[in-house]
């Protein structure tokens, strides 16, 4: 097996000293130098080849933003931190932080040990994938971007947005373009292109060892605009199952089958298909034109603020938008402090009907004001032609 090396930052000596104690034992483990600053580190990072970081939550004042740095500069590199409390908004701060793991005080040896191997061997498998030298990488743009729809308040559109863009950017790209459902207990992707797939995710998360780009292609559905469609499961029971680290591994194996990947969310925030966002090139937040839904998209962004999710990374999406519209877009975007990125008009009875007989309206209405919108949309994010 090769050898393993770790950086240990804690300003607790006790428990730095603890940890040393621990991964001195394991035949496979070495110990890089101590680090008596950040950019201390960050030297030792690159002269010592670092496999594995392990930081304190607390380290620098953040040891989060400590580990978002890593993790963006370095894509060899496996972060895991070091807390004395375990919670929902801890395990989302990790996740945006791009952390692989978090090692809760006491430690335990052999939940430590094992944390380590796990996150060099996800790391290790990840730069096979991309066939990138391990050594100081920014993130490239040779593999494919994600694109992902949210909102927390359903009947927006998300699922219809979803499916006409990704036909849209096939047919104006040319490229490959994958649709996923991680609406994983009322998805509805297939139904909305009339699809009857053999395969949903949970398939592909029995065979998740053996995932690889091509593999994972057999698990999706075609559809007769070109787009391949990862379904979610028909039965909600079996997504118990499903963790964010199968849904991290199905992305970066999207993003290397497929140039343009569109994910189609649930109206939650939901721990296991998270990853979403932190993978997203963009996170298109969908409103409609009505108090109700601009009140909950509000409450929606300040959980991102929370989350220290980058502002840049969100754009906001108007739909359903009318002469009619209770509410002006500059209400809107005074309300959410974002400006509107996209407005797609309302087109209410050609849509429910497109919906209804599984057919994307940007097929049925080439030139319908949706398509229109839609298509101007992949001007933007593409590299295609408007219609």
């Amino acid at each position: 097996m090769d050898t393993i090396k770790v950086l240990i930052l804690s300003t607790n000596l006790e428990e730095k000293f603890d940890i040393e104690n621990i991964l001195t034992n394991v035949d496979y483990i070495s110990i890089a130098r101590d680090a008596d600053t950040m950019e201390d580190a960050l030297a030792i990072i690159d002269v010592e080849n670092v496999d594995v970081v392990l930081v304190s939550s607390n380290y620098n004042g953040d040891g989060y933003d400590f580990c978002e740095r890593v993790t963006t500069e370095y894509m060899d590199k496996a972060v895991i931190i070091i807390e004395s409390e375990v919670h929902e908004d801890i395990m989302h701060r990790a996740l945006f932080s791009g952390a692989k793991d978090v090692v809760l005080v006491p430690i335990k040896p052999n939940k430590l040990v094992d944390s380590i191997y796990q996150a060099n061997k996800l790391t290790r498998k990840r730069m096979e994938f991309q066939k990138v030298t391990p050594a100081k990488q920014r993130k490239s743009t040779g593999y494919g971007q994600i694109f992902t729809l949210f909102s927390t308040k359903g009947g927006v559109g998300k699922t219809f947005l979803s499916t006409n863009l990704a036909v849209s950017l096939a047919k104006n790209t040319g490229k490959k373009v994958a649709l996923v459902d991680f609406d994983l207990d009322f998805g509805s992707i297939a139904l909305a292109m009339n699809l009857t797939p053999r395969y949903t995710i949970s398939d592909v998360v029995d065979d998740i060892r053996n995932l690889d780009p091509e593999y994972l292609n057999t698990y999706m559905t075609s559809h007769e605009s070109g787009v391949k469609v990862l379904a979610a499961n028909i039965e909600p029971r079996m997504n118990e199952f499903i963790n964010a680290e199968h849904i991290q591994l199905i992305l970066k194996n999207l993003q290397l089958a497929y140039d343009y990947v569109i994910v189609d969310m649930p109206s939650r925030f939901y721990d296991p298909v998270n990853p979403a966002f932190v993978f997203a090139e963009k996170v298109f937040l969908l409103t409609t034109p009505e108090v109700a839904t601009v009140r909950n998209v509000k409450g929606a962004i300040a959980t991102f603020v929370d989350f220290n999710f980058p502002k840049s990374k969100i754009s906001v999406l108007l739909n359903k938008q009318s002469r009619r519209s209770e509410i002006r877009p500059k209400d809107i975007e005074k309300t959410l402090g974002y400006e509107i990125q996209y407005v797609v008009p309302a087109d209410y009875k050609k849509a429910t009907s497109t919906l209804n007989q599984g057919i994307p309206y940007v097929s049925k209405h080439p030139r319908g004001s949706i398509t229109r919108s839609i298509n101007k949309m992949v001007k933007t994010i593409g590299d295609g032609k408007e219609s």
